[in-house]
């Protein structure tokens, strides 16, 4: 019998370029980990929450967007498991960084 998976509540932020802040919850399992690094790889299940600031006109920072993340795979520090918000660069949604952050 397969053990099961353990599920975490993963949280991130992106700064707009207006300067204010856009977090998101997730409800996450993780499938591994890098003990070495000490980083987890995780699937995000569910969006649980957006906060977006009222009156923010950025298209890359919608919660569509962020409900696309649903069913990707990310890979986190430990940190991440025990509840500190990860503060990502808006570029991490649209796939222009050299290493994808999300996959």
């Amino acid at each position: 019998m397969e053990t099961p998976k353990p599920i975490v509540e993963l949280r991130f932020a992106w700064r707009s370029v207006h300067g204010s802040y856009v977090t998101a919850r997730f409800q996450a399992v993780v499938e591994g980990e890098d003990p070495i690094m000490r980083r987890f790889f995780c699937r995000l299940v569910t969006l649980r929450e957006v906060q977006v600031p009222e009156g923010l006109d950025d298209p890359l920072l919608t919660e569509e967007r962020l409900r696309a993340l649903e069913g990707k795979r990310v890979k986190v520090p430990e940190e991440a498991l025990h509840g500190r918000t990860l503060t990502l660069k808006r570029e991490t949604l649209t796939g222009g960084l050299r290493i994808p952050y999300f996959q």
